[in-house]
């Protein structure tokens, strides 16, 4: 079950994202265990995000996970404090990816 202080980053995470405009939806996948928490959506990239207590480590599932995801090109991201999301937020907000999303 997931810690209450995971739930409070968690929390941050999503407030800190409403505040700033970006989308930051729940990823399940009842197929497939150990994917990121998150996928944020902010202008021109999406971003998976991981969500640790402060401290908390990654299960050796969601280490390979998160590097298949990586060699396919995606963006991973672990946050465990309110300064890592702020820092994360940061690196949205000063470094646009170069990909460009067009509509259909």
């Amino acid at each position: 079950m997931t810690s209450l202080r995971e739930r409070v980053i968690e929390g941050y995470l999503l407030d800190q994202c409403r505040a700033h405009g970006f989308l930051c939806l729940k990823f399940v996948s009842p197929a497939r265990g150990g994917v990121p928490d998150r996928i944020v959506v902010a202008p021109g990239r999406i971003v998976f995000v991981e969500v640790k207590r402060p401290g908390g480590r990654l299960r050796k599932l969601q280490q390979r996970t998160q590097a298949k995801l990586r060699r396919h090109g995606a963006e991973v991201h672990v946050v465990d404090d309110k300064p890592s999301v702020d820092a994360f937020i940061a690196h949205l907000l000063e470094s646009p990816s170069d990909q460009q999303i067009t509509a259909p």
